[in-house]
């Protein structure tokens, strides 16, 4: 992967992890009426079943993998895009 590919994707994905987390956290809040099952959020954690907690694991994992693959596709046609146009002088 070129360098330039590399450290866009990596911004975008930290990006797009922060603002994709906090749309699932507000998404598993509204479908199941509870917090999230989060290393940090304990009591989260202690109150829901194995089942809840494993099926949040299983979309936080899925969510991140979308994210990374759609990053890494949109920068590289972002980098595909510019090298194509000739440079304005």
């Amino acid at each position: 992967m070129k360098p330039l590919v590399k450290i866009l994707s990596t911004v975008v994905s930290l990006v797009a992890g922060i603002v994709g987390s906090k749309v699932l956290d507000s998404t598993w809040k509204q479908v199941t009426g509870q917090d999230a099952p989060k290393k940090k959020n304990k009591e989260a954690r202690e109150d829901q079943s194995v089942v809840r907690v494993a099926t949040f694991a299983a979309i936080s994992a899925a969510t991140a993998a979308l994210i990374k693959i759609a990053t890494e596709r949109g920068a590289n046609k972002l980098v595909n895009r510019t090298k194509s146009r000739p440079e304005e002088v």
